[in-house]
């Protein structure tokens, strides 16, 4: 080898020293590394509980654990963003209060999402193609940990502790795994309510031993919950508005596929979704830990974008040429229409890896109308398409929908994205250190971005 070309590999293994050195860079890739051993676990829990449950009993246990998930976004209230930017840029002292201040707010919170549940128990069946109710009414009481999920994502991203966040989520969904992998063994027989008790269980332990272990501090909570109320009236509830409408829309592919097709379609769907959610998980787990970095940047870096096309990509493309051998393996034959799904829920997973990329970089510098319009940009072309393509083409028309509104979202992202970098609402304002103030870790975003996220 060339001394010239010695020089090269030493400068690259020095750079790439220096890179993993970097605390923002170990947080990024262990977080997306835990995403793609959740991602795993997912995986190996759908393809047990399809080959343990009955097609029936698979369908009531993924319907009631999406209706869970799709409520769970509701509970938010634009509370917890802004308290994720007040970790940001608060000392060691404060971070303990303000953490304190996200417990107590929950607190309510939790208790309201529980009756919520409890009564959609009761009109579910009615209204839907399954029958979730006995064991929505089950876990009403515990259900609390799917909301908590965002809440301790939230709190752990301002605290720059994603390893602990990841930490808990493997640990919870390991546990759960082998509760269902034991208990064939010991002759007890999953049921859907139980299957779904147990998930929430499991949830709900693995959030509370985090907030734990976040040791929160409850005095002076006053004045930690009124700043967070202030930064909820002036970019959170914005924010939850968008969110709830972008997402909300997203999955309701899930909810009419549930109410207007049969049971085997809408199982065969879930686990060709199963099985193409891992591959945005890297992507996304990049993007959610450099939020803290992308705060303090005017403009994303291009090899960020390249590492998250690359990293969903590749996958996407091995997993659509291995999709029937895979569905058959994982699953069973009974599962095979999922394989022809694949490809298409691949795609998409791509799509919003990338996007979840610029979206985090507007909700970092409070870009709330960029984010406003994007969100409202995909409700509409979810709705559209959704209602166009579920009820002539059921599963492949809800595939098909979710690709092409990720598509989209993708697209409106960018183009915002630009409109604020050359507005130059995304350049960051330097303050004083340690002063605990999101106004002065953070530029007041002007014109289009007054309204933050």
């Amino acid at each position: 080898m060339t001394s010239v070309g010695l020089g090269g590999v030493v400068r690259g293994c020095v750079k790439a020293r220096m890179a993993f050195a970097s605390t923002t860079v170990r947080q990024a890739v262990g977080f997306a590394a835990s995403s793609a051993v959740l991602g795993g676990l997912g995986m190996a829990t759908s393809a047990l509980l399809a080959r343990s449950l009955d097609v029936e009993a698979y369908t009531s246990y993924t319907f009631g654990k999406q209706l869970l998930l799709f409520s769970a976004m509701f509970f938010e209230f634009g509370l917890f963003l802004p308290a994720a930017r007040i970790l940001a840029c608060s000392e060691s002292a404060e971070r303990q209060r303000i953490t304190g201040a996200v417990v107590t707010f929950f607190l309510p919170v939790s208790v309201l999402f529980g009756l919520t549940i409890f009564a959609l128990s009761w009109i579910v069946d009615s209204g839907f193609n399954v029958h979730a109710g006995p064991a929505l009414r089950v876990v009403a009481l515990v259900s609390v940990g799917f909301p908590l999920d965002f809440v301790c994502l939230q709190t752990a991203q301002g605290l720059g502790r994603l390893h602990s966040y990841s930490i808990a989520s493997v640990l919870s969904r390991t546990g759960f795994l082998a509760l269902l992998t034991a208990m064939p063994a010991f002759g007890v027989h999953l049921t859907s309510s139980g299957v779904l008790l147990a998930d929430a269980l499991f949830l709900l332990a693995g959030w509370s031993a985090l907030l734990a272990y976040l040791r929160p501090v409850f005095c002076g909570l006053r004045e930690s919950m009124a700043r967070m109320i202030r930064g909820a009236r002036d970019y959170g509830i914005s924010a939850y508005i968008g969110r709830v409408l972008s997402m909300g829309t997203y999955h309701m592919d899930t909810l009419m596929l549930g109410a207007g097709s049969d049971p085997r379609s809408f199982a065969c769907y879930m686990c060709a979704a199963s099985l193409a959610f891992p591959i945005g998980l890297p992507g996304a787990g990049l993007a959610t830990a450099l939020f803290g970095r992308l705060a303090r940047q005017p403009r994303v870096d291009l090899h960020w974008v390249a590492a998250v096309t690359v990293a969903s990509a590749v996958p996407a493309v091995g997993l659509s040429m291995l999709a029937v051998p895979l569905v058959r393996l994982v699953y069973s034959d009974e599962f095979l229409m999922g394989a022809g799904l694949l490809p298409v829920l691949a795609a998409a997973q791509v799509m919003g890896a990338v996007t979840r990329l610029f979206n985090t970089f507007l909700a970092a510098h409070g870009l709330g109308s960029d984010l406003r319009t994007a969100a409202i940009t995909l409700t509409v072309s979810n709705l559209i398409l959704n209602l166009l393509l579920i009820p002539g083409f059921g599963a492949a028309g809800a595939a098909w929908a979710s690709l092409l509104a990720l598509a989209v979202n993708l697209v409106v992202h960018i183009i915002r994205y630009r409109r604020a970098v050359s507005a130059g609402e995304t350049a960051p304002q330097i303050g004083e250190a340690g002063s605990g103030t999101a106004s002065e870790c953070f530029r007041p975003a002007t014109g289009q971005g007054a309204a933050a996220r």
